[in-house]
């Protein structure tokens, strides 16, 4: 009678040394991964080519002596093997362990899959991916029955190696003897995709769908791998495919036995393929089965508030916030909905509850401090981002401040701050030092005064995008032309930006105004009229310019109507009033005025 084939059972005598009874029970029940070895384990470990070179043969008796056949003898190495492997990897020797886990395999490759599975992957972690694959070639040659091995190679070969050419083989195959296991699918789907084959991997999902599952998994795991597939670059679901994923989702409801966790899953899906209405109806379904999940009452919201039913979703929050108080992103979603209607207060209060909760999120200190310089609160604003950056080494943090500052007219403040912005992202932060950076510097150095610096400042933001530099361009040219100095240089600038907008009213008044510089007056009306037409809402500024420009042809009575319009729109405008009551008076003393230019008003906000 033959000997009872030997399948790694570990039914080992009592004689066994006692410290491998531990390692085995251990194994069995938990599948532990290779210990961790004492130091980092070694590259090119070696592989036992021959089986026959039997590390342990001087632990067993000759086959001789055993009266074994040339299997059972294998298969007693094999054990052996396995046996010395588990002691060593007890021991804290990774590398001996696995050499000694390859030879068990060498010597009976199929009879341990999962170990196989194991080694494969320790080999790959190791950079020494072809003896991974060596362990499961061998695997499938000794189980070609079987799925698990053809799945590891297929896995080995697209995510270690990058080449789903090859892993597609094996994915094929592993369908072809496991047709009826899900993941024998969503391998061969993943190999398409890497290999941009969309049509095929469209049949591997129309084919999956063709099986009688009875459990709600398989049917949205069918679910996620159609929404992956007909989502495009911009993470935009294709609305012709609803149709073949919507089947998916039908089934997964009929038999998730009215489970919570379903019913959301089952939301989470409807939500990406842009179905919110029938997302919402899983989200309530799923809370009326497991009250209190925040999380589904959180996306709930988001359902709401992504089909317009704002008020729904601020219900849906302020439910959960009542439910747990200590949630910092339902304040801060909350808040967001009530900056999007206009209700500031409301945000602010919800931004510096959500700031309150986790004082540790940038983010927020972010959230916060926009809020306050919306509602003009700029001390606070400024006090926001100041704890900000004294809590966080983020350049985003210092760039912020220094638009604050600004915002405020802290000017001198600001400087400093932006030409730190400017030093810590160099290294860490490089994007945020695009043209907007820049132009927003330059704003800011020639409203301190500073206008070689500005004007060097909004070159450069010309630079980094001259295709929309009109801003930068007019900004440049206006600062000029404003204080009589590169008069030339200023209107080429102004032209520029003219050439990239021509139709913006705030560019005409800076060409207008260009041309009341250089003494053009006639010219300087007709652009200023044009302007004064262009612009909505109406500019006190402009109206000014144009009530200068009439005052400099002489026509004092049309200056005053200018600028009585304009200091209708800005009555806190001293300047501005002294300038009509200074003209009145000429009125009244001297009939016929000289026509002479009056002095303006500065700054004009057609330059910004």
């Amino acid at each position: 009678m033959n000997p009872p084939e030997l399948r790694w059972s570990r039914s080992w005598k009592r004689s066994a040394t006692s410290c491998i009874i531990p390692v085995l029970l251990g194994f069995i029940l938990t599948g532990k991964a290779l210990g961790a070895p004492a130091s980092a384990p070694q590259k090119n470990v070696f592989r036992l080519r021959n089986p026959e070179e039997a590390l342990f043969s001087d632990v067993r008796p000759s086959a001789p002596d055993l009266g074994l056949s040339k299997g059972v003898e294998r298969k007693a190495d094999a054990e052996a093997a396995y046996i010395q492997a588990l002691i060593f990897e007890d021991q804290g020797d990774n590398d001996g362990a696995l050499m000694a886990y390859t030879q068990a395999l060498q010597l009976d490759p199929g009879a341990n899959p999962d170990l196989a599975i194991r080694v494969a992957s320790e080999y790959a972690d190791r950079d020494e991916v072809a003896n991974g694959i060596d362990v499961l070639k061998d695997l499938i040659k000794a189980r070609p029955n079987e799925a698990r091995g053809f799945l590891a190679l297929a896995d080995l070969y697209l995510r270690r190696l990058k080449k789903p050419e090859l892993a597609v083989t094996y994915a094929e195959q592993a369908l072809k003897v496991a047709p009826d296991q899900l993941n024998s699918y969503e391998t061969l789907f993943e190999d398409y995709l890497a290999l941009k084959r969309t049509k095929d991997a469209e049949s591997v999902l129309l084919r999956a769908e063709k099986l009688d599952s009875q459990s709600p998994t398989f049917w949205l795991t069918l679910a996620d791998l159609g929404v992956h597939l007909y989502t495009n670059d911009k993470g935009q679901f294709q609305p012709g495919k609803t149709a073949l994923v919507e089947p998916c989702l039908q089934k997964a409801a009929a038999l998730s036995g009215k489970t919570a966790d379903i019913y959301t899953r089952i939301g989470d899906v409807y939500a990406q393929i842009n179905r919110v209405p029938s997302a919402i109806d899983f989200y309530v379904k799923a809370l009326e089965l497991g009250r209190g999940d925040e999380e589904t009452e959180y996306k709930l919201a988001q359902s709401f508030a992504k089909s317009g039913q704002r008020d729904e979703a601020v219900q849906a929050l302020e439910d959960m916030i009542k439910n747990d108080p200590m949630r910092p992103e339902a304040y801060d979603f909350l808040a967001r909905l009530y900056q999007t209607a206009k209700n500031f207060e409301q945000a602010l209060a919800n931004y510096q509850q959500a700031l309150l909760l986790a004082p540790n999120r940038p983010e927020n200190y972010l959230h916060t401090a926009g809020m306050q310089l919306e509602l003009k609160k700029y001390d606070q604003g400024i006090a926001t981002l100041a704890e900000a950056r004294r809590r966080f080494n983020i350049p985003q943090i210092t760039y912020s401040l220094a638009i604050a500052l600004s915002t405020a007219s802290r000017f001198s403040e600001a400087l400093p701050v932006y030409e730190s912005a400017l030093q810590e992202a160099k290294d860490s932060e490089p994007e945020i030092l695009d043209a907007g950076f820049y132009f927003n510097y330059g704003v800011c150095a020639e409203q301190g005064g500073f206008i070689d610096k500005a004007a060097a400042l909004l070159k450069k933001s010309i630079e980094l995008d001259p295709s929309k530099a009109a801003q930068a361009y007019n900004y440049i040219g206006y600062m000029w032309v404003d204080r009589n100095m590169n008069l030339e240089d200023g209107g080429n600038m102004i032209r520029k930006a003219l050439e990239l907008e021509p139709n913006n009213g705030a560019y005409i008044d800076s060409l207008g105004w260009y041309y009341y510089h250089v003494g053009e007056y006639s010219r300087a009306l007709t652009e200023l009229l044009r302007a004064a037409d262009a612009l909505k809402p109406e500019d006190p500024v402009v109206y000014e310019h144009v009530g200068d420009t009439f005052a400099a042809l002489g026509k004092i009575g049309e200056a005053l109507m200018y600028w009585q319009k304009a200091l209708k729109l800005d009555p806190s405008n001293q300047k501005l009033t002294n300038k009509i009551d200074e003209s009145k008076a000429k009125l009244t003393s001297n009939p016929s005025p000289s026509g002479s230019p009056l002095p303006q008003a500065r700054p004009s906000p057609s330059a910004q």
